[in-house]
């Protein structure tokens, strides 16, 4: 249990920080995504999406790209980030976010949210939010 959950927090501390400067020099990222693979190596994971791909599409490259290890068993944890904007049902209101949808062989998926406002000085992130993963990698 110790190992899961140092590989969850190790894919959460490579994503964030990488989100955060795309954001600090860019105002937006691309989905870009991470695993640790079968022998515990972090790694990062790319798929061809084309030169300008679509951030829709290149998730699902991720996504599919992170299933086939995952059924061949060469990875045994996934994160995927993402650039969102999350409605809230109450009042309407939108307010953009960083998305890590993370993953683990052994454990259920879990998508994480972390609201950010852009300032001056650089991103300022909210509170993390976390609800039961949507696109788990590791399918039964």
């Amino acid at each position: 249990m110790d190992d899961l959950k140092e590989e969850i927090e190790q894919l959460l501390k490579f994503l964030l920080p990488f989100a955060e400067e795309k954001l600090n020099r860019d105002g937006e990222f691309y989905p870009y995504a991470a695993m640790v693979a079968a022998d515990g190596e972090l790694k990062a994971v790319s798929a061809a999406a084309g030169e300008q791909p679509d951030a829709a599409d290149l998730l699902l490259a991720l996504h599919q790209e992170l299933r086939e290890q995952a059924a061949e068993g060469s990875i045994r944890a996934s994160g995927i980030a993402a650039d969102v904007v999350l409605t809230d049902p109450g009042s309407g209101e939108a307010k953009e976010a960083v998305q890590v949808e993370l993953d683990h062989a052994d454990a259920e998926a879990v998508d994480i949210y972390v609201p950010y406002e852009s300032a001056p000085e650089g991103v300022r992130f909210g509170e993390l939010v976390a609800a039961s993963g949507r696109a788990p990698v590791f399918v039964s």
